[in-house]
Formats: structure tokens, C-alpha cells, sequence
């Protein structure tokens, strides 16, 4: 949708502007030049470590792109009143950009269309505001935000296994009115009531205060008792319940669920006090908040909704340990891979413990059983060979410890879930790009990962299974580079010493084709060469943009690591991980 601002962006000012100069509150003109492109920051209640996090990922943001940010907030998330004065303030000082995440989905719209009136652009975050409302006073504002119907929708798909579809459940409302409540409940009893025996015997509101859930949750519970399970909107009430339960004796053994990932409440879930919560990534809803309201100062479109993920994080892996044994940490594409892992294991409360097999067979079995000699919970492993990794996962199996592979498979042993690219696909995406950028003649030099692996073999087979509908563009030369930019410089080195004729280059990964692309630079008459790899790896991406090479076939290492982690989650809460996960390619090109 159209920026929601007709302000020339001008020079980015960095100055900061107070309101009072020797307790004189000066006229709003001396503002507006200053600030006329700082953006504004408003959230709700600042001792929420949610609107910690949000205020962090917003400031992080500005600091990295020099952008003049302000952060304003209040002390109750009920003081309406004082949020909207604080967006009176901003349109009088002549404020670029609000940011905005409302304390009530309808009272502030008035408010905000007024800035918009004025030409401030306005984004809002994590409440969206009610449609009907917008709607009414004739304005489109942008939306940041996750989906809190789903995410509280998963939160009562869990509770439903946990109580297997039977119990008493109690839910302690937000500010009723305001959207991410409203959805929030909604989620949650559509869920529970979904198909099952479960009995909602009480739903108030506890206006998202820690104090208010306490005092409601005491009195609830000498009425409603015994209840099996309690859905709060928020952490913070959460915790208020978690006291009203100890007073009780029910602390433990009520499933109880919140929703923010504060950390007082991943403390309680390590000791299994607490038993759920949601992850709505507040740091990126701060960060796309000022990056869109940045967009729209410059004159740009913006969205009208940006989602941020929600992650469901529950007991059971806190406090579990994930060993993941690596084929070579060397390769970008794994390192990657490790660290969206290591991520993805700290969300959900696990130690992640990571070994580096450098691409030996032997070094491998050996981490995997050092792993299994250490109790570990569960095993990701990304095989150095398709064969030779199976009695490792064997082992495992005989301990019943799971184990799931990524990237490439093993040929053996039992394991919950496969994670990998269609590697298959990607051979056949390069041969059809290698045709097309060789107007479909010409002959190409392939050079093959590690034998054995999963990887090599079907990225192999797709390049040759694609390439028969195109018989004037022919392999003449098939080496192994395995996997290595080193190697695979060495192969065309000695390939062009022999002067077989070539005009392109498929490499089974990235790293051989960075090789391939500095062995050419070393000679004259290549520039004309089609070089295509695999994986998209950052370097690749930046040789891309220089021309040395011509296409990469994308991969997604980040999302591989952390579906893994997630898999694993999805057994310990007695969940059935999918058997085959696959991630999407994508061609990257000049």
C-alpha cells in the first residue's frame, strides 16, 4: 500500500531535541525541522520484558542504519489516556514517524489518523488495530505483527494432548477489546473446544497485570476447583496465576500456559511450574516497525502487513541436550546450518552440543558415539557418508535415543524425520539454467561432491536427467572436487593445462564453484564461462554480485537447522515429526 506520509525525506538529522530547555516548554515550530525524520517508538508498559525486547531488535535497527529513534512508553498497559497524549505530543514536535503498539485496538485510532493527517507516517505493531475502527475514520495503517490467533490456537492443541482431550480449563483474559486479547482467547478456545471433552468453566479478564491475574485467579479457583489447566494471555498474568496456584498446592500439576517467552517464565518452565508459552519475536516486530516506517519516509510502498513468526516453546525441552554432529563446520552452508541450530535449541530451553567430523567417516562414528556415551537426548546428524554413518544411528536406535539427518540421508537405521533440499530438483533447476545461459549448446565441465553422499549423487543425477532434453549442451568432463573450493581450483587448473575445450561449469556446491571461478581468473579468454553452483552461501551471493559466477541454486541451511531443532520438540511433546521435510530451492542469479 502506499506510504501513508507526503514528507520529503531530506537529510537525516541525528540530534536529539528535548522538550523543555531551562523549564520553558518551547513552541512545537522549533521542533519539526528536527525532526522531521526521527522516527518515534510507542509502546505499551516498559517493565513488560516483552517491550524490552521489542525497544532492543527497534534500537538495534536504528544503530546499524543511522536512524534517529525515540522510545516512549507507559506504566500501566491500561493507561490509554496517557498513551494517546504521548502520540499528541509527537504530531506538536513535528515527529517524522510513529511506531506504534497500542494499548487499546480502537481508542487510538482517532489519534493516529490525526498524525497521519499532519503527514506523519504511522506503522503499527504487535496490536493490530480494529478494522471496523480504521475503517470508520478512513485510514489504511501498515501492520507488524505475529498471529495471535494461531499462536494461541497452539497453545490449546498442546493443552488438548496434555489433558488428552478431557479437563476443566480456566482462561485468564487480557484487555478485553483490544485485538491480540480478543484473538488470543479466540485461538485458544477454538482449539480446546475443537472435537474434544474439554470444559471451559471460567474466561475473565486480568488486564495483562501480574497483580490483577493473582487476586482473579484466588478467587477463581475456590469456585472453579479443581481445574486441570489455565490459558493466560500474557506471562506476566501467567505468573500471577502460577502464585495463585501455589497458594493452592496445584503449582505442577495444573497445566498452566502464558504467552511471551519472558524469562521468568522459562525459569518456571525449567523447574516445570509453567508448561507453555509463545514466542512472537517482539526484537523483529521493533526492527520491521522502524525499518518500514524508514521505507515510507523515503517515498516507498510499504506492505500492509509484515507477520512475524510465533514459535509454541513448552517444558519439555528445557533442560535436554541435542548432539549434532557436523560433516565439516568449515563449509559456510553448515556453519550456517550449526548456528540456526544453536538458535533455535536456546529458544526452546536445550544445550546444544556440537562435534566437527572434517569430512572423515571414521571421525564421525566416533563423535556419534562419544554423544552417546555423554546421555544425550537426541542426535542431528548431517552425514559425512550415506553408508558409513549407519552404525552410529544404529547405535542410537538400540538406546532409543531419536535421531534425525539433515541435508543428506543415511542408507540405514531408524530415523524420525529427513530434513534436505530436493537435491535432485536442484540438479535439474542448474541444468535447465545452464542450457538457457548457453542458448542450449555447449559443453560443461561438472564437478562432483564426495561420493557416497546423498547430496553429490542426486544433485548429479538431476543435472543429467534435465540436460537430455537439451542434447547439444553436453558434460565432457566429470571430476570429484568433494565439496572443496581448494580442490576443485586444482581440477580446472589442470584442466585448463590439458586445453579441453569448455564453456561452462556445474559444481555440486558452492565452495567448488568459487573454486572454479579464481582457478579462471588465473587465465585469459574466460570470462565468457558459465559458472552455476549450489547452496547460495553468502560468498556465492557476493560473487554473484561481482560476476564471477552466473548462478547459484539457493538453498536454506538457516531453515534446516532450525527445523530440526523443532522436529525434535515435536517428539518430546509427543508429537509425530513429519518423516520428510522438504525445503524449498530457489535460483539465484545475475
Amino acid at each position: 500500500m502506499p506510504a501513508n506520509s507526503s514528507r520529503s525525506t531530506g537529510t537525516v538529522l541525528l540530534a536529539s531535541v528535548l522538550l523543555f530547555l531551562g523549564g520553558v516548554l518551547l513552541p512545537a515550530a522549533s521542533f519539526s525541522a528536527a525532526n522531521e525524520q526521527t522516527v518515534a517508538l510507542v509502546m505499551k508498559a516498559l517493565t513488560n520484558p516483552f517491550f524490552s525486547k521489542m525497544e532492543l531488535g527497534a534500537k538495534a535497527y536504528a544503530n546499524r542504519h543511522n536512524i534517529p529513534l525515540e522510545v516512549f512508553g507507559i506504566d500501566r498497559e491500561t493507561d490509554v489516556e496517557r498513551q494517546i497524549s504521548i502520540v499528541e505530543n509527537l504530531i506538536a514536535r513535528g515527529y517524522g514517524a510513529v511506531v506504534i503498539a497500542p494499548t487499546d485496538s480502537k481508542q487510538l485510532v482517532p489519534v493516529c489518523q490525526k498524525a497521519i493527517a499532519t503527514g506523519i507516517v504511522v506503522i503499527n505493531i504487535d496490536n493490530p488495530f480494529h478494522k471496523a475502527t480504521l475503517h470508520q475514520y478512513g485510514v489504511a495503517i501498515p501492520f507488524v505483527g505475529s498471529d495471535n490467533h494461531s499462536g494461541a490456537a497452539q497453545v490449546g492443541a498442546y493443552v488438548m494432548r496434555r489433558l488428552n482431550g478431557r479437563g476443566r480449563v480456566m482462561v485468564i483474559e487480557g484487555i478485553r477489546g483490544v485485538e491480540n486479547a480478543d484473538l488470543r482467547k479466540a485461538g485458544f478456545v477454538e482449539a480446546i473446544t475443537r472435537d474434544s471433552h474439554m470444559a471451559l468453566v471460567a474466561s475473565e479478564s486480568a488486564n495483562w497485570h501480574t497483580d490483577e491475574a493473582f487476586s482473579l485467579a484466588v478467587e477463581l479457583l475456590k469456585t472453579h476447583a479443581p481445574v486441570d489447566a489455565v490459558f493466560c494471555a500474557n506471562d506476566k498474568m501467567a505468573l500471577g496465576v502460577l502464585q495463585a496456584l501455589d497458594i493452592s498446592g496445584m503449582a505442577g500439576k495444573t497445566v498452566l500456559a502464558g504467552y511471551d517467552n519472558i524469562e521468568a517464565v522459562r525459569s518456571e518452565m525449567q523447574r516445570g511450574r509453567v508448561h507453555a508459552t509463545v514466542e512472537q519475536h517482539p526484537e523483529l516486530m521493533g526492527q520491521f516497525g522502524v525499518a518500514l516506517a524508514v521505507q515510507a519516509l523515503a517515498g516507498e510502498k510499504v506492505p500492509s502487513y509484515l507477520p512475524t513468526p510465533v514459535d509454541l516453546v513448552t517444558h519439555e525441552t528445557f533442560g535436554k541436550t541435542i548432539a549434532l554432529s557436523i560433516s565439516s563446520q568449515v563449509n559456510p552452508f553448515f556453519s550456517s546450518l550449526q548456528q540456526a541450530a544453536q538458535k533455535a535449541a536456546q529458544l526452546h530451553g536445550a544445550k546444544l552440543v556440537v562435534a566437527d567430523a572434517h569430512d572423515s567417516n571414521a571421525k564421525q562414528l566416533s563423535d556419534l558415539l562419544t554423544f552417546l556415551n555423554a546421555d544425550s537426548d537426541a542426535l542431528i546428524v548431517n552425514p559425512t557418508n550415506t553408508e558409513t554413518v549407519v552404525p552410529g544411528i544404529e547405535m542410537a536406535n538400540a538406546l532409543n535415543i531419536p535421531v534425525i539427518t539433515v541435508d543428506r540421508k543415511a542408507a540405514g537405521g531408524h530415523t524420525i524425520c529427513h530434513i534436505e533440499s530436493d537435491n535432485a530438483e536442484g540438479g535439474r533447476m542448474a541444468a535447465r539454467m545452464m542450457a538457457r545461459l548457453l542458448n542450449r549448446k555447449g559443453r560443461v565441465i561438472e564437478l562432483e561432491g564426495i561420493p557416497g553422499t546423498s547430496a553429490a549423487m542426486e544433485r548429479g543425477a538431476g543435472f543429467h536427467e534435465a540436460l537430455k532434453a537439451f542434447p547439444e549442451t553436453t558434460v565432457v568432463a566429470r571430476e570429484v572436487a568433494d565439496f572443496d573450493r581448494q580442490q576443485a581450483k586444482a581440477v580446472i587448473l589442470r584442466t585448463m593445462r590439458r586445453n579441453l575445450p569448455f564453456d561452462g561449469i556445474f559444481a555440486h556446491n558452492d565452495n567448488m564453484i568459487l573454486g572454479a571461478a579464481d582457478a579462471l581468473e588465473t587465465g585469459q579468454n574466460t570470462a565468457d564461462k558459465v559458472l552455476i553452483g549450489f547452496d547460495g552461501i553468502q560468498a556465492a551471493i557476493e560473487a554473484l554480485q561481482e560476476g564471477r559466477i552466473d548462478a547459484t541454486i539457493s538453498q536454506k541451511p538457516e531453515r534446516m537447522g532450525e527445523l530440526a531443532v523443532l522436529s525434535i520438540a515435536h517428539f518430546w511433546r509427543g508429537e509425530k515429526p513429519a518423516p520428510l521435510i522438504r525445503i524449498d530451492l530457489e535460483v539465484a542469479e545475475k
